[in-house]
């Protein structure tokens, strides 16, 4: 029997928890890529009231080599489990992973599987933002991209040949058999995305960037700030806890209540150093990205600083602050 060749993999996480639904425009993204959809498998994951939802088929769904659904119950289904679930059900010797309110570009699926097909054991791209009438190629939404998504490029790359630096679940792919073998952790945090990069890189897998892998993530300032970058803070000590291996610098450690400023303002640091290689690999122009500098280096900071937040809530009050960075 045929099998597709890729599976695309999108979750509608933990909607009664996060009211958030499969939304329109990353379907529609979908239907738009540039590769053949009788050759992909499109699998939606979610509660059985999505799955309710989306049992009358879009017109479009007709181009796929098929449609999957699978029903999970919400209640004890965190994120990483539905991207380890989708995994499972998927028959495509590679997949692919969106979330539901992520936008690919029209290369995203090509991209994916050209890499793949190359030689790469998993493939990773640029994630941008999006917000309203704002995309991804918006000073606001660039300036926000960095502190967010920048350090997915290595900074030992260059814009003829970028070199991964992370992954992220939002826009990765891998062969299937890859993933089946080392699974996302289950953690009700952030991090099993870096955790599973260092665990695949251990094992030798060849990971690749692409920067026509492109992608663009919905954002609100609330969230960008509050849980996007307080979570980063937060979680820095849990990732230490639960991974020995993590980076530390253990001189800093031992100044507990310096450290947040220290580690904080060493990353606006690198943001700056990191914006001309990034903003090259998302194609925007050289005068371009030194007129957006000042912009970008604000997003930085703001970043930073709730970060900054993040971290001294886990110090001082860890269990009050934890549902503010929950996944």
């Amino acid at each position: 029997m045929m099998k597709p060749i890729v599976s695309v993999v999108v979750e509608a996480y933990n909607e009664e928890h996060n009211a958030l639904m499969l939304h329109f425009d990353t379907l529609e993204a979908i239907y738009r890529q540039d590769f053949p959809l009788d050759q992909v498998e499109l699998v939606l994951i979610g509660s059985s009231h999505q799955i309710e939802g989306w049992r009358t088929p879009h017109p479009a769904w007709q181009a796929f080599f098929q449609v999957r659904l699978v029903p999970v119950d919400p209640e004890n289904s965190y994120y990483w489990q539905l991207k380890n679930q989708g995994a499972e059900a998927a028959e495509g010797e590679f997949v692919a992973f969106l979330d539901s309110d992520v936008s690919p570009g029209p290369r995203w699926l090509s991209s994916v599987v050209k890499g793949l097909q190359n030689g790469a054991d998993v493939v990773v791209g640029p994630s941008m933002y999006r917000a309203g009438q704002l995309g991804p190629d918006s000073p606001w939404m660039l300036a926000a991209a960095l502190p967010s998504w920048g350090f997915m490029l290595a900074r030992n790359g260059s814009a003829q040949k970028p070199q991964a630096g992370a992954l992220l679940a939002h826009n990765v792919a891998m062969r299937r058999a890859l993933l089946l073998a080392h699974p996302f952790r289950m953690l009700r945090r952030s991090f099993s995305s870096t955790l599973l990069y260092r665990e695949l890189v251990r094992a030798g897998a060849k990971v690749a960037f692409q920067p026509d892998q492109r992608v663009a993530h919905a954002v609100q300032l609330r969230w960008w700030l509050f849980r996007r970058h307080f979570r980063t803070g937060w979680e820095t000590y849990d990732a230490r806890r639960i991974d020995p291996a993590w980076p530390r610098i253990p001189a800093l450690e031992r100044l507990k209540f310096i450290e947040p400023i220290l580690l904080r303002m060493g990353l606006v640091c690198r943001d700056a150093c990191h914006w001309f290689p990034f903003s090259r690999i998302v194609g925007v122009p050289r005068t371009r990205a030194i007129f957006f500098f000042p912009l970008v280096m604000l997003a930085s900071v703001a970043a930073r600083f709730a970060e900054m937040a993040g971290m001294y809530a886990a110090l001082i009050a860890p269990k009050t602050t934890e549902h503010q960075a929950r996944f």
